[in-house]
């Protein structure tokens, strides 16, 4: 499996974690991110759009589809800038841009990944 490959395939580990941690305990989540009760419904949405989106990483990363990392490097490092947006327009909780970090870290992996293997 190539560098850029297995940057995809850890990050959909993430994801898969993440998921299933807004799945399975979203009291855990929403006390976490300082939402109530009532947003249970919507973190359990959230965690399952967040599992087909891991399935498709990891796919992705088996099959070597080096145009999908591209893109993931582009839409992972946008994250920040669409949640500090969020935040200075009080939709969401500054927990967000560190989280969303996660995010933009994981795409500057694969960028270097992909910038080292195009050599």
């Amino acid at each position: 499996m190539s560098f850029p490959a297995k940057t995809v395939l850890y990050f959909s580990f993430y994801m898969f974690a993440l998921s299933l941690t807004l799945l399975l305990a979203p009291a855990l989540t929403a006390g976490l991110l300082g939402y109530e009760p009532e947003s249970y419904i919507w973190i359990r949405l959230i965690g399952m759009f967040l599992l087909y989106l891991a399935f498709d990483y990891y796919q992705a990363a088996r099959q070597n589809m080096r145009n999908f990392y591209y893109l993931t490097v582009y839409t992972r490092a946008s994250l920040p800038l669409f949640m500090t947006t969020f935040v200075l327009l009080d939709m969401v909780k500054p927990i967000f841009i560190a989280l969303s970090m996660i995010d933009f870290c994981g795409a500057l992996v694969t960028f270097i990944a992909l910038r080292r293997t195009r050599r």
